[in-house]
């Protein structure tokens, strides 16, 4: 071959692996999860005056008060004066986030009133597709003083919340909540996470206050929200049935694109696994925080044959304490369908003792 032949050559198979790498790039962009409008609630990406709602809302969000008239802000802008404003003012990542106070949160005679708001954000997702949202919130029951004089048994609840129809009402019975009531002096930071599976093309977005105590100083501050593909998990080869009264389950899976493009990310796949008698409500772990592998069961019954049912989660976290990405977001994957396996006992229980009963004459 010439070596012009062989440029040619070699530019036609650079020009074909070109076009299948961008064919891969723009199908896996296809099906990751879209980016959040201001995520870190910033107020350079702006906050704005909503009617009925006292305060400013977050760019790309919308509030919807359910009980009292808390007020929303830019954390900065509250306690600064502008979003220019310098001085140190509490987040977890940016230069910003949101706060959101009791109304009349000093103000006697009947400081931080009670009150239930939420904020939510629409995006445009890909049907079938399994999210993990991922966000971050601190809440202050009796002001950030320490020592902290909130009343035990008070508390405000922190929660974020995924709709996987697409709608709008947080009260709706299908949207998923995932919740924290600890006081800033046990969590700080609290990183509240969960994931759906998206019913619809749309998928919302909640953060959710709940403060249902009267008590002075009731705040909450929310920042660092994210959304990614969730990581996948599924069972390999399950029998059907089992001779006797073990079997092996193995289990495996994958974290997405998402969470492997997530800049300086040091991410592990981790799985849980539960597992119930067919016909019981209530699912028991059977293991927890394990990596892709396999593990013996072992069933306990004494009729001829039980069915037992199993499920596997997986969740992509950091190590703890060691370097990655910040913050620390947390992504659980959703649990998978239950897959049964019916256990036939080759030899029938051993009888119980059988003691009879004595009685004694009166003398």
């Amino acid at each position: 071959m010439r070596f012009t032949d062989h440029l040619r050559t070699s530019g036609r198979a650079a020009a074909a692996l070109a076009a299948v790498l961008l064919a891969l790039v723009i199908g896996g962009a296809a099906g990751q999860a879209p980016p959040l409008t201001n995520p870190g609630f910033e107020c350079t990406e702006g906050f704005a005056p909503q009617e009925g709602i006292a305060g400013l809302v977050p760019a790309g969000w919308t509030a919807a008060r359910l009980a009292g008239n808390p007020r929303l802000d830019s954390t900065r802008i509250e306690f600064t004066g502008s979003c220019a404003g310098s001085g140190f003012v509490e987040r977890l990542e940016g230069d910003d986030s949101l706060v959101i106070l009791a109304e009349d949160v000093e103000e006697p005679p009947e400081p931080g009133k009670p009150f239930d708001v939420v904020i939510a954000q629409q995006i445009t997702v890909t049907q079938g597709m399994t999210y993990s949202l991922s966000g971050w919130m601190v809440s202050f029951c009796g002001g950030s003083a320490i020592p902290n004089d909130c009343p035990e048994g008070h508390y405000i609840a922190k929660m974020v919340g995924l709709d996987p129809t697409g709608g709008l009402a947080a009260d709706a019975p299908g949207v998923l909540w995932a919740e924290d009531r600890r006081n800033f002096t046990e969590s700080r930071w609290a990183n509240l996470r969960l994931a759906a599976t998206a019913q619809a093309v749309t998928l919302t977005i909640f953060a959710r206050v709940v403060s249902p105590f009267r008590w002075h100083g009731a705040h909450a501050i929310v920042d660092a929200f994210s959304l990614v593909e969730a990581p996948t998990a599924h069972f390999v080869d399950l029998p059907a049935a089992a001779e006797g009264m073990t079997t092996t389950i193995r289990w495996e899976g994958a974290l997405s694109p998402d969470i492997l493009a997530i800049p300086g990310g040091a991410y592990n796949l981790l799985f849980d696994m539960q597992v119930r008698k067919i016909g019981q409500p209530e699912w028991e772990d059977w293991l927890v925080d394990q990596p892709a592998g396999a593990a013996t069961f072992d069933a306990a019954f004494c009729a001829p044959a039980q069915t037992y049912e199993f499920r596997v989660r997986a969740r992509a976290e950091q190590p703890e304490g060691m370097p990655g990405a910040f913050p620390n977001h947390r992504y659980p994957g959703v649990w998978s369908a239950p897959a049964g396996v019916t256990f036939v006992r080759g030899d029938p229980c051993p009888p119980r003792a059988y003691l009879p009963l004595l009685t004694h004459a009166s003398p």
